[in-house]
This record gives C-alpha cells, sequence and structure tokens, in this order.
C-alpha cells in the first residue's frame, strides 16, 4: 500500500507524474506520462507499440465502502489538518476541495479518532479521572436528598389554608424565615478584611447552612409522612372512634422520635415488628401455662379453653357455687409422680388409722388440700397392706 503513494517520474521526460499514468507491460518498471505517450515516445527498449495499461494511485481507496475516500483526498484531509489544527473543518474543506466540512469531520473523527488508526495511536494516552478523588455526599444537602419529593396529598382548598403552591412545589412561609439576614449583607473584601472578620462571616455562613439543612429535613419528612394528609383527616375523623387501639396508639407515640432518622416505610416496618415481638411473647406466656398444667397438644388446649369456658358459665349462672379457683382435673403426664403405699394397722382404733408413707422420705397427709380423700388409683400406685 505504501508504494502506492510513492513519487513516480516519467521515465522519458523525467517529470513528476501525479494523475493518471501509462505503464508499459513488456518493459519493467517503465512509466511514462500522457503527453510523452500521446506523442509516441520510445527510449532504449521501449517502443510506443507495446502493450500497456492505465494507472490512476489517486483513485486507489483506502478504506472499503460506499462513497469512499480517495487515497488523495485523505492526504489532502490530513495535510490540512495538521496546517488548519483540529475544528477548523472550513478551512479543511477548502483544501480537499471535493468534501464537504460535515464529510471532512465525520471521515477524520471515524479513521483517525474512533477507527483503528486512531485506537493504535491514542491507545497509550491516559484520559484522567475526574472522578477519582471525589466523595459521595450524603448529608442533607447532597442530590439524592434535594431530589424532588413525593407531593403533598392535599386538595386546593387544603393547599390554600396552608400557603403550598402545586406548581412550584413549595410554601409560600419557609421555616425559619429569618435565616437569610445571616448572609445578606455579607460582602466578601479579601484585601482591607482582618483575619477575625473572615473567621466571622464564615461563621455566619456556616450557620446559614445548617438552617437550610434544617428547613429541608422538616420538608421531607411533612412529605415522606404526608403529615398534611394526616392533619386534615384527623379534623375530618370522629373523634369517638379511635384510630388505633389504645396499646398500639402507645407504641407508636413512644416511637415517634425514631421517625426523623427512618422513611415512612422504614418506620411503619419497625412499629409492626415490635407489635410482633409483642404478641410472639404473649403466646410464648400462655404456652409455658398450659405446660404448667399439663397440657401437650393442640386438641388438649382446646378441650381445656372449653372446660373452663363451660365452668365459667356454670358460675357465672349460679347453678355452680364457686370455691377458690376453677380447677382442671387432669394428670400431669410430664410430672414425676411420687409412689406410695398404705400402712393399715390393726388394734383398737380399729381401721380408721391409716396413714400413707411416701418411700422415698416423710409421711404424707391422708386427705388432700381441699379436704377430699384421695383413693384415686391415678395417683396410688402401689397398695401394700402390712399387719402388725
Amino acid at each position: 500500500m505504501a508504494d502506492i503513494f510513492d513519487k513516480v517520474s516519467c521515465t522519458y521526460c523525467q517529470d513528476e507524474i501525479n494523475g493518471v499514468r501509462i505503464q508499459c507491460c513488456e518493459c519493467p518498471d517503465f512509466d511514462i506520462c500522457l503527453q510523452c505517450f500521446a506523442v509516441g515516445a520510445e527510449i532504449g527498449p521501449h517502443k510506443n507499440d507495446h502493450p500497456y495499461k492505465f494507472v490512476d494511485h489517486c483513485a486507489v481507496s483506502i478504506f472499503g465502502g460506499r462513497g469512499a475516500w480517495t487515497g488523495t483526498e485523505h492526504l489532502k484531509l490530513l495535510d490540512a489538518a495538521e496546517l488548519y489544527s483540529y475544528g477548523s473543518w472550513d478551512k479543511v474543506a477548502a483544501h480537499v476541495e471535493t468534501r464537504t466540512a460535515e464529510e471532512c469531520k465525520e471521515e477524520y473523527i471515524a479513521r483517525y479518532l474512533n477507527g483503528n488508526i486512531g485506537l493504535a495511536t491514542w491507545a497509550e494516552v491516559s484520559k484522567p479521572n475526574l472522578y477519582m478523588d471525589l466523595i459521595e455526599d450524603e448529608g442533607p444537602l447532597s442530590q439524592k436528598a434535594l431530589s424532588k419529593l413525593p407531593p403533598l396529598d392535599a386538595t386546593l382548598e387544603e393547599a390554600r389554608v396552608l400557603g403550598y403552591k402545586p406548581h412550584r412545589d413549595d410554601f409560600e412561609g419557609e421555616y425559619n424565615p429569618e435565616a437569610e439576614r445571616l448572609v445578606s449583607d455579607l460582602q466578601l473584601d479579601e484585601q482591607g478584611e482582618t483575619e477575625i472578620e473572615k473567621c466571622l462571616k464564615l461563621a455566619k455562613i456556616d450557620m446559614y447552612i445548617r438552617r437550610l439543612r434544617e428547613r429541608q429535613r422538616r420538608k421531607r419528612i411533612v412529605r415522606d409522612y404526608q403529615l398534611v394528609a394526616k392533619y386534615f383527616d384527623n379534623l375530618r375523623r370522629d373523634p369517638t372512634k379511635p384510630l388505633y387501639p389504645q396499646a398500639e396508639k402507645e407504641l407508636r407515640d413512644g416511637m415517634r422520635p425514631f421517625a426523623q432518622f427512618l422513611n415512612s416505610g422504614e418506620h411503619e416496618r419497625l412499629i409492626a415488628s415490635v407489635n410482633r415481638e409483642r404478641e410472639l411473647r404473649h403466646r410464648l406466656s400462655e404456652l409455658k401455662r398450659y405446660r404448667s398444667l399439663g397440657l401437650t397438644t393442640h386438641e388438649e388446649i382446646v378441650h381445656y379453653e372449653q372446660h373452663m369456658a363451660f365452668q365459667k358459665l356454670q358460675v357465672k349462672q349460679g347453678k355452680v357455687r364457686r370455691r377458690g379457683k376453677l380447677k382442671f382435673h387432669r394428670r400431669k403426664n410430664h410430672v414425676a409422680v411420687r409412689k406410695r403405699f398404705r400402712v393399715r394397722q390393726r388394734g383398737g382404733a380399729g381401721h380408721k388409722g391409716v396413714a400413707r408413707i411416701g418411700r422415698s422420705a416423710g409421711v404424707d397427709s391422708a386427705h388432700d388440700d381441699d379436704g377430699e380423700d384421695d383413693d384415686d388409683g391415678e395417683t396410688l400406685d402401689e397398695d401394700d397392706d402390712v399387719e402388725q
């Protein structure tokens, strides 16, 4: 490809050939210009009746495709870009002569910047990373915090009462409207002010920024929690009907200080989690109570509740006289039963002197706590008669 664009001179007149030339097919390296070919010039072994062919190196296209540029056009494009610098496309087009300024720009960018030549040429040039040393700001005035907040859910009449402008998405009166007075009269004079005056002005600017952050924080809370809509809903709601149960209302009142650190969704999930924890704790205490009563299955618990409800109903109707606590007579299978035996004495007292003696230790009373004899076979595993 490099040989195509080498300078070629006429073998006969020694002039440089810039356009079409004649090349002899028999004589090696014999090129002649059109003027010498027209007069039938002969030199050395070359005769004017030798076969020949036309050669036009200017018509060779380096890059294929429809409307491809010729080699001469590319050479002129590169010469003009070097001569007039990048960006002067009108002057470059005037130098190329056969292409417009827009075509020159597109061809240069496509071939010598973004093309293979550009990638091979500019590959080692490192582009500076402008975001390498930047730290993302997550403060109250960051881009994330200043993004568009959800609109207020209020009617036109309610917005008018509050001084809210829906199209501007802002209020007529700002929180702490005196904040701008801190910086309204500040003037920087680096030449005539002292270091103390400069520090005082910087302190005022810092105070102003803090007030702006507090203003933005309050706006976010109002929009995120839809406080305006809740305010008017409370005005329209019947005060005799509570919005939440008493326990949940107390919980929400106690969790209200945490609302400034969470969004509305996170705050509601936190309250739901605390409520769920309370329910689980209550259920766990119920299961422990059932277990202490010897109930180990769901069917037993249902039967127990039905039995207790029936007893309470009987007491309420006056059919049964309540003495002490309501009892549910069921053996506790999980409690180890102490085996007992009787010692029956014969003698003057007859058979009334009966004592139950535990095998492990001590002597138990012959009567239960409620004053009834315990001759039930469920509690006495062995009955041994000892005659004395």
